[in-house]
């Protein structure tokens, strides 16, 4: 009899732990979900007074055009967001919360963009603003306030006035002027040229066979090379002959070029490019005219805008850049009005990486709220918003 208690004190003992251990772990996983929940709660709060500063500097940012009379902000008047926008330029001292639920917005004016001196960086010459705009989770009690979360956000606009520049549209997200003399597409299983409805490739003087004989075998397919419904049957990527329109008379483009060039949001570049683009144009934006050769090497920036290139296109290497626009090569040779002719076009692309180029209507004009739109009130075009990893 005593065995058998002595058994049964023993299994209630074993079961009692059991149960204590079970209820310590069911504790542990309560708390570690708690804090996951609230570590997400937090970073909604700073995520979201970011992009309230943001729309903050771009709201205040519309209304300075106007204020001005329609003109790009210079000088001190381009220091006003902290003062007629009120947005802070410091985080020390007693806060008060300006977004949401204990979110508190500001610009640290130390935090400059990539290849900046400034926050805000401001392009005068392409009239283009990128700003990083911090979001801060603040808890204040008494005269102390401490900041227990944060998250940062780029954001780069451009301005449009009327009698900005209007392109021709392009028949492609790449157009290859003149007889293409050679052509080689990157064999990285990332590299993608998308016409969306226009044409991935487009070509003349029957240079298509050219350009789909110099892209590899396992990449000339719509995956690599996709485009609207004008893409020929049968060839897999969307490379076509086809009327290019201006683009296909080199005196047209020539003509073109010289009008342009020294106009408001144009970058005109009198010679070769190579290395990187954002060393000749910071704002990695615009229409870039490039009277040379381009050749790239290693990552490049993300560009948004048109690039014509009146020489070769050979870029080396791997490296990652996303094009959205359009992207124009054409050789043309001469010297005056009327002369000119178009040379072998040469583009070839070689090595690893992340590459792309979208046809984007919105940067080549026929889009009222495009940045090269010609002729109507002044506004503003978002080129990136994005968070900033820490």
């Amino acid at each position: 009899m005593k065995k058998q208690q002595g058994s049964v004190l023993i299994i209630t003992v074993v079961v009692l732990f059991a149960a204590t251990m079970i209820s310590l772990y069911a504790m542990r996983g309560t708390i570690f979900q708690d804090k996951m929940t609230a570590n997400i709660n937090n970073k909604v709060i700073t995520t979201n007074a970011a992009e309230d500063g943001a729309t903050q500097f771009l709201t205040w940012l519309n209304g300075q055009f106007k204020a001005s009379g329609g003109g790009w902000p210079t000088g001190t008047t381009q220091q006003n967001w902290n003062t007629s926008a009120g947005i802070p330029k410091t985080n020390s001292g007693t806060l008060t919360v300006n977004s949401g639920n204990n979110g508190y917005y500001w610009i640290d004016p130390s935090k400059h963009p990539v290849g900046c001196a400034s926050n805000p960086c401001w392009d005068n010459t392409n009239k283009i603003v990128t700003v990083k705009v911090t979001g801060n989770l603040i808890k204040t009690s008494g005269s102390t306030t401490k900041i227990l979360g944060e998250s940062v956000y780029q954001i780069k606009i451009k301005g449009q006035f009327p009698g900005a520049v209007k392109l021709p549209d392009l028949p492609a997200a790449l157009t290859l002027g003149g007889t293409v003399g050679s052509f080689t597409g990157k064999n990285s299983n990332n590299f993608k040229i998308d016409g969306q409805n226009k044409l991935a490739i487009a070509t003349m003087n029957s240079s298509a066979s050219t350009v789909l004989t110099g892209i590899p075998s396992n990449r000339r397919d719509s995956d690599h090379y996709s485009g609207g419904a004008d893409c020929p049957t049968g060839s897999g990527a969307c490379v076509k002959n086809t009327d290019l329109g201006i683009w296909g008379d080199a005196n047209n483009v020539m003509a073109l070029v010289e009008s342009i060039k020294n106009a408001s949001g144009v970058t005109y570049i009198n010679g070769s490019v190579s290395g990187k683009l954002a060393d000749s144009v910071p704002s990695c934006a615009g229409i870039v005219i490039i009277r040379g050769d381009y050749s790239p090497n290693g990552n490049q920036c993300d560009f948004k805008g048109v690039l014509i290139i009146l020489g070769s296109f050979n870029g080396n290497g791997g490296g990652n850049t996303s094009i959205r626009g359009g992207v124009y090569v054409a050789n043309i040779q001469g010297s005056s009005p009327g002369t000119y002719t178009f040379g072998n076009a040469s583009m070839n692309l070689n090595g690893g990486g992340n590459m792309s180029i979208t046809y984007d209507a919105s940067f080549l004009g026929g889009d009222p709220n495009n940045p090269f739109a010609g002729g109507g009130s002044i506004k503003t075009t978002v080129l990136a918003w994005n968070e900033v990893e820490l």
